[in-house]
C-alpha cells in the first residue's frame, strides 16, 4: 500500500511538474516551434461527416463557406451517416446556397471513421482537414492550419476547441475549464516538440499522401479481431507520428463545439474518450521499442505517464474506502483544482474572454468526479472492444427544428 501511494505520488510530481513547464512554455511563446508561411496556399478539402446533427450541420457549413481562404482554393465535402434525423435535409440545403459544397449519404450507417475515408476519396486536394459537423468556425482558421504545414517535417496539424454554451450549467463551465487547460496549456508542451498525441477531430489538417498511407490501418482497426469506430482522431495522430512527421496544435486555428449539457451524455462521452486512450496506451506499451525509434521521448511519455498515473491512482481509489472510510475529506486535490483554476482564469482572462465561465463549479464537481473517474476507467477497460458515435446515437429531438 504504502509503494503504491508512493508511486502514484511520484508520478503526480512529475505531471504537476510537467503541467508547470507547459505554462511557461505557453506564457513565453516557446511552444511556438512551427514558422508559418501564408504564402503557401495549397487547395484544401474540407470533410464533414455527419451523424443526427440537424440544422446544426448548416451552421457550421456556412461558418466555413465564410472563411478568408481564397474561395477558389477549398471546397467542402460532407457526409451523412444515414442520420435518423434531418440533418441530412439541411445538408442539402447547405449545398443549394453556398459554392463549392457537395454532398453525399452513406449506404449504411458506417460510424465516423469509415464516413471521412468516403469523403476523402471523393476529394483530390493536397491538404485535408476533417472537422466535426457541430463546429464553428473562426475566418482564419483554414489559413492558420494551412499556413503550419508550409514545413515539410509537420504531417498534420491541430486547432483549439472552444464552447459555445460556457455558461448553461455546472456541467458546461467545468468542461470549458478542462478544454481551456488541455488545447491552450497541456498541448503546449506537446507542441514544443511537435509531438501532438491526439489533434482533435473537431479540426484535424493532415497532408492527403500522409492519410492514404494511414488509411489500411485505419480500415483494419480492430480490438482482438473485434472492428472498432470510436477514438480515430487519435489513432489518426499516432499513426502520423509512426510515419516520421512532426504534429502540432496552432492556437490561432480556432473552432467552437457545444458540450453536454447533462450528466448522462458527459459520462457516454468521457467513456468513449478514455476507451480511446487506454487502447492507444496499450498499443503504445506493446511496442515501445518501435515507438521510442520513431516518436521523440516527450510524445511517448504523453501517451504513458497519464494512463499509467490514471491506473494506479484507480487502483487505491478502490482500496482506500476499506482502510480509511473518511479518506475522501483531504483537501488536496480540491487545493490542487483550486490552483489549477486560478491559473486557467488568468490566461482566459487575457487570451480568451469568451471562454471565461461566470461562476466555476468545477471545485464541486471536482469532488465527486474522482469516483466516477473510478466507474469511468472500469467501464472502459471491460468494453474495449465497442465503439459508436457517442452522444450523437440519441441526440436528436433537440436537433429536429
Amino acid at each position: 500500500m504504502n509503494t503504491l501511494i508512493a508511486l502514484i505520488t511520484l508520478l503526480l510530481g512529475l505531471s504537476i511538474s510537467r503541467y508547470l513547464w507547459a505554462i511557461a512554455l505557453k506564457a513565453n511563446g516557446w511552444n511556438q516551434v512551427v514558422k508559418k508561411d501564408y504564402t503557401y496556399q495549397p487547395m484544401v478539402s474540407v470533410l464533414m461527416p455527419c451523424f443526427n446533427e440537424g440544422k446544426t450541420v448548416y451552421e457550421t457549413v456556412e461558418s466555413i463557406s465564410n472563411s478568408a481562404y481564397p474561395r477558389e482554393l477549398f471546397e467542402v465535402i460532407a457526409v451523412d451517416d444515414c442520420s435518423a434525423d434531418n440533418s441530412y435535409e439541411w445538408l442539402l440545403k447547405a449545398q443549394a446556397d453556398f459554392p463549392h459544397v457537395t454532398v453525399l449519404r452513406n449506404e449504411h450507417n458506417s460510424g465516423k471513421a469509415e464516413t471521412v475515408l468516403n469523403a476523402l476519396h471523393h476529394s483530390s486536394s493536397e491538404i485535408i482537414i476533417s472537422i466535426d459537423s457541430d463546429c464553428t468556425f473562426a475566418a482564419n482558421t483554414i489559413s492558420e492550419l494551412v499556413a503550419c504545414l508550409a514545413d515539410p517535417t509537420v504531417g498534420a496539424v491541430g486547432g483549439c476547441v472552444g464552447v459555445k454554451n460556457v455558461n448553461t450549467n455546472i456541467l458546461t463551465q467545468a468542461q470549458t475549464l478542462t478544454y481551456y487547460s488541455t488545447f491552450h496549456i497541456m498541448k503546449a508542451i506537446e507542441s514544443w516538440t511537435k509531438t501532438v498525441i491526439c489533434i482533435s477531430g473537431c479540426l484535424f489538417a493532415i497532408r492527403r499522401e500522409v492519410y492514404l498511407k494511414a488509411e489500411p490501418q485505419i480500415r483494419d482497426r480492430n480490438w482482438f479481431g473485434i472492428a472498432i469506430n470510436e477514438g480515430e482522431d487519435r489513432f489518426l495522430t499516432h499513426q502520423v507520428l509512426l510515419q516520421g512527421y512532426g504534429t502540432y496544435l496552432n492556437t490561432d486555428a480556432q473552432c467552437w463545439t457545444t458540450v453536454p449539457d447533462s450528466f448522462s451524455q458527459l459520462f457516454k462521452q468521457q467513456l468513449r474518450w478514455r476507451r480511446g486512450a487506454l487502447r492507444d496506451f496499450f498499443t503504445t506499451v506493446r511496442s515501445l521499442p518501435l515507438q521510442f525509434s520513431t516518436i521523440h521521448i516527450n510524445g511517448v511519455l504523453a501517451m504513458t505517464l497519464p494512463i499509467i498515473t490514471l491506473l494506479l491512482s484507480v487502483a487505491l481509489l478502490c482500496m482506500m474506502p476499506a482502510l480509511s472510510p473518511l479518506f475522501w475529506l483531504v483537501p488536496t486535490s480540491m487545493f490542487l483544482q483550486g490552483a489549477a483554476e486560478c491559473v486557467l482564469s488568468y490566461f482566459i482572462s487575457k487570451y480568451n474572454p469568451e471562454q471565461k465561465v461566470a461562476m466555476s463549479g468545477s471545485l464541486i464537481l471536482a469532488s465527486g468526479w474522482m469516483y466516477i473517474n473510478v466507474i469511468l476507467t472500469l467501464l472502459a477497460l471491460c468494453t474495449l472492444h465497442s465503439g459508436a458515435w457517442g452522444t450523437r446515437d440519441i441526440i436528436k429531438e433537440k436537433n429536429n427544428a
